[in-house]
């Protein structure tokens, strides 16, 4: 499905509300301040480190979860894995004022995982020594962060995962404009894919996303079956330095909280 008169980078009046600054991500406690659900229209957003463990993290997880980090190759990917669900389970467990360790997840068929009951929605994303969790309390969001801090062949890597407009818009730029660029699109489409859930079965360059500086980001065109286009909508993040992310929600987002929790002291 397209939408109908929109280009890719194209200029337009746009409200306040359709072009969300990026939030500031303000430290939160969860021991001292269980936070209040997001309401109608509001997305919650938490960042935190995932490099090294903290007391009690493998305590938190089931036996599935464990055994699936353990599976893992690389060490601190594993260790990025074990903190990552260790601290969903704690911000979960805080909306709902329940233990962490009672919380049920059942999966989808591309193993995205869900609350038993879905009494919360959410979405967990981590690249490197960040993770980003976003909660809603109704429909479907994505969250995707990435390290920015290495060299990359941005056309390259375009050219094998982005639909045949963002390639040409990205080689239209000034070299210096292409590395934001690049990763202002390549997370966008990434939350739109882990909104879906589909991981790495519909091909990226299957959809088009707008990513040009300043606007709100739209999903252009795509090939999903039975989407449109014109429900989601795009929250642009800095996580921290080098680390850029994005939301992707099937609604507008009315407010949007932003927190970081303390980093863990290691065993």
């Amino acid at each position: 499905m397209v939408r109908h008169g929109a280009a890719l980078g194209a200029r337009e009046a746009l409200s306040y509300a359709e072009v969300l600054p990026p939030p500031e991500f303000a430290p939160h406690a969860l021991e001292a301040d269980g936070p209040s659900f997001p309401g109608e229209g509001g997305m919650d957003l938490w960042a935190f480190r995932v490099d090294r463990e903290g007391p009690g993290d493998r305590a938190l997880l089931s036996a599935d979860e464990c055994a699936r980090a353990e599976r893992i190759l690389v060490p601190a990917k594993t260790i990025q894995s074990v903190v990552a669900r260790a601290q969903l389970r704690r911000i979960l467990g805080a909306y709902l004022d329940r233990d962490p360790r009672t919380l049920s997840f059942d999966y989808g068929p591309h193993d995205r995982p869900e609350l038993r009951g879905r009494p919360l929605r959410f979405n967990l994303s981590h690249s490197r020594d960040w993770a980003l969790v976003a909660v809603v309390e109704d429909g479907e969001v994505g969250v995707d962060v990435e390290y920015a801090g290495r060299p990359r062949a941005f056309e390259a890597v375009a050219s094998r995962f982005f639909a045949a407009p963002e390639r040409a818009y990205l080689a239209s730029l000034d070299p210096a404009a292409r590395g934001p660029a690049f990763f202002r699109a390549w997370t966008r489409k990434e939350a739109y894919l882990k909104a879906w859930g589909t991981g790495l079965s519909f091909a990226s360059s299957r959809f088009c996303v707008d990513y040009a500086a300043g606007q709100p980001g739209r999903v252009l065109s795509t090939e999903m079956p039975g989407d449109d286009p014109e429900r989601w909508h795009f929250v642009d993040l800095q996580i921290a330095a080098d680390y850029p992310g994005a939301a992707c929600w099937d609604r507008p987002a009315a407010r949007v909280r932003a927190f970081r929790l303390p980093e863990l002291q290691a065993d």
